[in-house]
């Protein structure tokens, strides 16, 4: 080999020796350089931040580390929006860090790799407070911040608050343990993916979408959209009612106003220690005002086994006690009574059966009652061709039809298909029937009073009116007597009226004649019905 071409290889082979050397001479330089490197970077991130959100920014410290891995980390980033202090800071961080390289820190920071925030809370303001707002406080206009794109943002443990427009209202809080931010820029949305555990009913929720871009004048009009998937979700932390729900749906809309859809399974739904339980499925839309957390119910459909129920009303958030406020229009147009019977009566087959039409409106206000204890309800329902599962009340009810009818002998009339439809006034656990009618055919009964959902209490007064004469529901001799009776029981154009009670409980009613305002009572046991003569009435 030539001389000319040994020191050729020469200069190739110490290449990387330059090149390391120029390495260490740039760190070296930034490590003497460091304190105003860093003031310099302080500067630049609090006038960048300053403009593009439109806050006054105080940042504690930066600092420059090299080990165990070269970057920038920073501590005590509080942005208060317009440099208000009447309200919460619009951003406070107490830890992040920039991955950047070391080159990167010799010329205007345009791009970073990835950025971590520790324990950050944002605060968005309510939207009409921009009426009244102060001028902005840093000075040039936040387009012209320099740009810097971020391709990706981790934060750990973020607090998003957004605060209410109306005084004394607890402020909307969503706490994300886990929320990845990709592709920040100042002008362009982002994509976000976040983790967060509900705290009632207790369940994790998972979420991405798209938020942005920033609106630095009215934080709260920022748009978002998304969607979320809420699993095991338990029901038993709400006093009353049990279950696992499941959830997915979708978001879109501003920071301050959201419109939600989506819909929920929960396959065992039951009212606590109540009935059975029975699988809901519900499909639903609502708006969410940001500003105080209250949600407004668009038309909700829910089945219930096989019944559909239509709901419409609101979830209000009170301050004065920790809860909600929840009040909503409900319908069954064409549903089944054995579904909704399941939910109150815990037994194999189903006490009645057949079509059911339900108007009612339910208010369930805030408090740790349980719901059967707390929920206040007006309502009308009118079940048509009832069916019973009993033998024994079937046969009964046949009895009474014929009764009514005049023909107690006539072993081919009478039917047991009834129609039962009320006025209920449900609170404090106890329902007020304010209108109660049954009727066979031959017969119809109409009373009032009150049920206790608890303890099965009954206390029930009213009419049992026959289309035939007193003295037409017996036989014999006992017809004949009744004769002379049979113009104090007609009225009304009934046949047979006759003042009746029902007491007692839900497992033992006692039904019973009134009398001046003194019941005869006749108790429906197996023995005494042994005992009954065949054409008494039932």
């Amino acid at each position: 080999m030539s001389q000319t071409g040994r020191v050729s290889l020469k200069w190739w082979l110490a290449i990387p020796g330059v090149l390391i050397f120029l390495f260490l001479l740039a760190v070296g330089f930034l490590l003497f350089r460091a304190r105003s490197i860093e003031e310099l970077i302080r500067q630049s991130v609090v006038q960048a931040l300053g403009e593009r959100f439109r806050s006054e920014v105080d940042l504690g410290a930066i600092h420059i580390k090299a080990f165990p891995h070269f970057g920038v980390t920073g501590e005590g980033l509080t942005l208060r929006h317009h440099g208000r202090n009447d309200i919460p800071p619009l951003i406070h961080i107490e830890n992040f860090s920039l991955n950047i390289s070391i080159f990167e820190l010799l010329r205007p920071i345009k791009h970073i790799r990835q950025l971590r925030v520790e324990n950050m809370i944002i605060n968005i303001p309510p939207r009409e407070a921009k009426k009244n707002q102060p001028p902005t406080t840093p000075s040039g206009d936040h387009n012209s911040a320099p740009t810097v794109v971020v391709d990706q943002v981790i934060c750990n443990d973020t607090d998003i608050v957004i605060l209410p427009k109306k005084a004394g209202k607890d402020p909307l809080d969503w706490d994300i343990h886990n929320l990845i931010l990709y592709s920040a820029s100042p002008d362009k949305p982002l994509a976000f993916h976040g983790n967060l555990t509900n705290g009632k009913p207790k369940g994790e929720i998972v979420t991405q979408g798209q938020f942005g871009p920033w609106d630095a004048d009215d934080p709260g009009g920022s748009p978002v959209s998304g969607e979320y998937k809420f699993t095991d979700a338990d029901l038993g932390s709400f006093p009353g009612i049990a279950g696992t729900l499941s959830s997915t749906g979708k978001y879109s809309g501003v920071l301050s106003e959201l419109q939600v859809q989506g819909q929920t399974d929960t396959p065992d739904f039951s009212l606590d220690k109540v009935g059975r339980p029975v699988p809901l499925h519900t499909d639903f839309s609502g708006t969410v005002d940001g500003t105080d957390g209250d949600t407004y119910l668009h038309p909700v459909t829910a089945t219930l086994v096989r019944s559909l129920i239509v709901a419409e009303g609101s979830v209000v958030r009170m301050s004065e006690k920790k809860g909600h406020l929840i009040t909503i229009d409900v319908t069954v147009p064409n549903g089944r009574i054995q579904d909704f019977l399941s939910l109150a009566i815990n037994s194999d087959k189903p006490l009645m059966t057949g079509p059911v039409k339900i108007k009612a409106k339910l208010i369930v206000p805030p408090g740790k009652e349980k719901v059967f204890d707390k929920i206040i309800m007006d309502g009308q329902f009118g079940v048509e061709d009832a069916k019973w599962s009993s033998p024994a009340l079937r046969e009964k009810l046949e009895s009474l039809s014929r009764h009514g009818q005049g023909k107690p002998e006539d072993d081919d009339i009478g039917s047991s298909v009834s129609d039962l439809k009320g006025s209920v006034h449900l609170e404090n656990g106890v329902i007020n029937f304010l209108r109660l009618t049954f009727s066979v055919q031959g017969a119809a009964v109409d009373l009032t009073g009150t049920y206790a959902l608890r303890g099965g209490d009954l206390d029930l007064t009213g009419h049992l009116r026959l289309q035939a004469k007193l003295s037409q529901t017996m036989t014999g001799t006992k017809s004949f007597f009744l004769k002379a009776f049979d113009p104090f029981f007609n009225k009304d154009g009934a046949g047979t009226v006759i003042p009746i009670r029902i007491a007692g409980t839900r497992d033992k009613p006692t039904f019973g004649i009134n009398v001046f305002n003194k019941t005869i009572n006749k108790e429906h046991s197996s023995d005494k019905n042994k005992q009954e003569n065949k054409s008494s009435p039932k």
